[in-house]
């Protein structure tokens, strides 16, 4: 049993100093392949909830029309890493690396149906109500503007920021000091 239990740490002694052997580059290009294996690292989500209104007034019709949503939206950010590649790293020296990474952006939004709910509509005797179309109209305006919204809700600026967080650990775990981040504003 004795035996047994020393042939089983040597070996594992063995293999932990032969991994220790390994230069930084082949460290770093294992790491940065598995990483650029992913398409889309998503670094920040939010959680939005908009209000969509419409009021149809106008002076050739007797009666007005109005409409209040309330919904619920999440949209996540991060980085597009389908043209990321090891021209995108540069190893400074022994210690230190520059990554450059592509700028952040919304990579998904998502506006569930069960989340929209029709809070409030007043429609005039003489009018008629609002149709499906002129809802999913609404709607889909709402959602632009969330998504015309993204860069002054903090979204991409967190995105960023988590992404660099990312990349720094992983790469100071590998062993660099110094590591620079720089993302492409392209």
């Amino acid at each position: 049993m004795k035996r047994r239990a020393l042939y089983l740490g040597s070996l594992s002694l063995l293999i932990l100093l032969s991994s220790c052997g390994e230069s930084m580059a082949d460290k770093l290009q294992n790491k940065m392949g598995t990483v650029s294996e992913m398409a889309e690292l998503g670094t920040a989500e939010y959680t939005i909830k908009k209000i969509i209104k419409a009021s149809d007034e106008a002076f050739y019709t007797i009666g007005e029309r109005k409409i209040l949503f309330s919904c619920c939206a999440t949209m996540k950010a991060g980085i597009d890493l389908g043209g990321f590649s090891a021209e995108n790293v540069e190893i400074n020296s022994d210690k230190e690396v520059t990554v450059t990474l592509p700028a952040p952006k919304v990579l998904a939004f998502n506006m569930p149906p069960e989340q929209i709910k029709l809070e409030y509509e007043k429609v005039g005797a003489l009018r008629f109500d609002f149709s499906a179309e002129e809802r999913t109209k609404l709607l889909k305006q709402g959602e632009e503007a969330i998504l015309a919204d993204a860069e002054n809700l903090g979204i991409l600026a967190d995105a960023e920021k988590n992404a660099r967080t990312f990349f720094e650990a992983m790469l100071k775990q590998i062993g660099f000091e110094k590591v620079n981040i720089n993302f492409n504003k392209q």
